[in-house]
Order: C-alpha cells, then structure tokens, then sequence
C-alpha cells in the first residue's frame, strides 16, 4: 500500500502564506488517487487491554503465523471482533456493569 507523503510545504505553505499575506504564485494540489485507506473513511481508536488481554491477542496474532498463515495484527484482530459483532446484533439495552456486558458477549458467541 502507498503512503501518502506529507512536506512541510504542503502541510504548512498555505496557512503560513495566508497568516502572513504572502503573495506567492502556489501550484495546484497534488492530484492523489483514492486508495483502500483513503475509501474507508477510519478513526484512531485507543483501546486499554490489561497484560492477560494483550497476552491473548498477542497469542491469537502468534498463532496465525505458526499454522501457516501471515501474523495478524492486534488491529486486525480487533477490527475483525468488531465486524463480527456487527452481524450477531449483540443486545446492550440496560446494561449497566461490566461484568453484565462479558455475560451478554459471552451468551451471544454461544
């Protein structure tokens, strides 16, 4: 996958010249072609997973790799639980423990 590169010129040159009028000629933005990353529009998410947590993504992502296949990211990983949580329509109406909700996910992947 392409990365978009980012100057300093393109991230600072029109603000700055517009801050301090500036009356440089500036060329057309670059033209950048979509891409998988820039279709789906994503967000950054931070997740706080205790060490037992992250020991099992990381042993998930482990596993992966050892039987064949490609090493998973923990991302990947959790992008995926999402999607299929997406499908199962999991119920959260009224819940209002944590110990409550890993009942309920625990009963909706039975």
């Amino acid at each position: 996958m392409k990365r978009a590169s980012v100057t300093e010129e393109l991230a600072y040159g029109n603000a700055l010249d517009r801050l301090t009028g500036a009356d440089k000629a500036t060329a057309p933005p670059p033209k950048v072609e979509p891409t998988e990353a820039t279709e789906k529009a994503t967000i950054k998410l931070s997740v706080f997973l205790n060490r037992e947590e992250d020991a099992y993504l990381e042993n998930l992502a482990s596993t992966a790799k050892f039987s064949g296949g490609k090493k998973l990211s923990k991302t990947r990983l959790i992008e995926a639980m999402v999607r299929a949580f997406r499908t199962s329509k999991l119920d959260v109406r009224g819940v209002k423990t944590d110990e409550e909700l890993s009942k309920r996910v625990t009963a909706q992947l039975r």
